[in-house]
C-alpha cells in the first residue's frame, strides 16, 4: 500500500461517530487536516456508540482485545472507563468527551514523517496531532497503531501527559516497536 493510500484509510479509520445513550449524542469526527467536536446535549454518562472503529487485521485482533482489556477503569477524576454498545475490542472510551483509544489503525498518520519529534512518555513513542478542537496521539513505531483521541477541552481538566501514562503499561505490553 502506497503512502497515499495509507493517508486515505488513516483518515477514515479515524473518523469516528459516538453516541451517548437516548439521553445524550455526542459525536466526534477526526478527519485528515481538521478535526471536529459536535456536541448535541448532554446527559449522563450513559453507554457510548461508536461508528467507524477500526477494525485490526486478522493477526493483531487477539493483540488488540488483550491491550483494550489491560486499559485501566479510570485516566483520572471524572475520566472513568465507559460502556460501549454495542461492545468493541479495539476501542475504550472514557469520561464526558470522550477521550477514545482504538488499536489495529492501518498504516500511519499522512503528516508522519521518519524523522517526526515523537513525544516519549514513559519510554512510548507518541505522535502528537492538533486537529481542530481534537488531540491525537498515535503510536506510529509500535505495532498494532494505538491512538487516543483526546477533544481539546479534556486537556484544560487533564494533562494529556497523565493519561498517556496511564495507558502506557497497557500499550507497552500489548504492542511492539517497529523502530530500527
Amino acid at each position: 500500500m502506497g503512502r497515499d493510500e495509507q493517508g486515505t484509510v488513516w483518515r477514515a479509520l479515524t473518523r469516528l461517530r459516538v453516541s451517548v445513550s437516548r439521553r445524550a449524542t455526542v459525536g466526534l469526527t477526526v478527519c485528515g487536516t481538521v478535526g471536529c467536536l459536535l456536541l448535541t446535549s448532554c446527559g449522563g454518562l450513559g453507554p457510548v456508540r461508536l461508528t467507524n472503529v477500526p477494525v485490526p487485521a486478522s493477526a493483531d485482533h487477539a493483540t488488540c482485545a488483550a491491550l483494550i482489556g489491560a486499559l485501566p477503569s479510570s485516566l483520572g477524576h471524572d475520566l472513568d472507563r465507559r460502556r460501549l454498545e454495542p461492545p468493541r475490542d479495539s476501542a475504550a472510551a472514557y469520561g464526558r468527551g470522550p477521550i477514545v483509544l482504538t488499536c489495529g489503525v492501518a498504516g500511519v498518520p499522512a503528516s508522519y514523517r521518519r524523522d517526526s519529534m515523537l513525544s516519549e512518555v514513559d519510554g512510548l513513542g507518541w505522535f502528537v496531532e492538533k486537529l481542530g478542537e481534537t488531540l491525537r496521539y498515535s503510536t506510529p513505531t509500535r505495532s498494532p497503531h494505538v491512538v487516543l483521541t483526546l477533544p481539546v477541552s479534556a486537556s484544560t481538566e487533564v494533562q494529556p501527559f497523565d493519561i498517556l501514562v496511564s495507558v502506557g503499561p497497557a500499550v507497552r505490553e500489548h504492542s511492539a516497536s517497529t523502530a530500527p
